[in-house]
């Protein structure tokens, strides 16, 4: 009997501490301009975060894939605003690629025994340019012997 007395003492305790709890808090209005402002900033906040990480991204070049060695991208050329002109080297040959919207063409094949580590695609005695201009003068000179 004396444990019944407690527990409803207890009970009846718990009840006034909740009903005291809620009238000490005020109703809050979901669609207030402080927590709307507090929403949009914390959007705001995310997608600022979201553009900058994809602005780093685009400037170092994208993501680079590192399981695939057999395709290498040599180096390129931008010329115009969705144009480029690309050096990709499969296996022991080279190709000199156009790259536009939504296509991508063989300008010219460079057949050779080409060194398989990135340090002939360094080399300090022919750059990237030279070779690029080289190739598409004797694409040019192939096809005008052809007409």
């Amino acid at each position: 009997m004396f444990h019944f007395h407690k527990a409803l003492f207890l009970l009846v305790l718990l009840q006034v501490k909740v009903a005291s709890a809620e009238e000490k808090i005020a109703p809050v209005d979901p669609l207030s301009a402080s927590n709307i402002m507090n929403m949009l900033m914390g959007l705001g906040l995310v997608l600022a975060i979201i553009f900058f990480m994809a602005w780093i991204v685009r400037r170092m070049g994208g993501m680079q894939v590192m399981g695939s060695q057999q395709i290498k991208l040599l180096g390129g050329m931008s010329l115009g605003a969705r144009e480029k002109v690309v050096l990709v080297q499969i296996e022991n040959k080279r190709l000199v690629l156009g790259v536009a919207q939504g296509q991508v063409s063989t300008l010219h094949v460079l057949d050779g025994d080409y060194e398989t580590n990135e340090s002939s695609a360094t080399d300090a005695n022919s750059p990237f340019k030279e070779k690029l201009l080289q190739a598409l003068s004797q694409t040019i000179s192939n096809k005008t012997a052809k007409k």
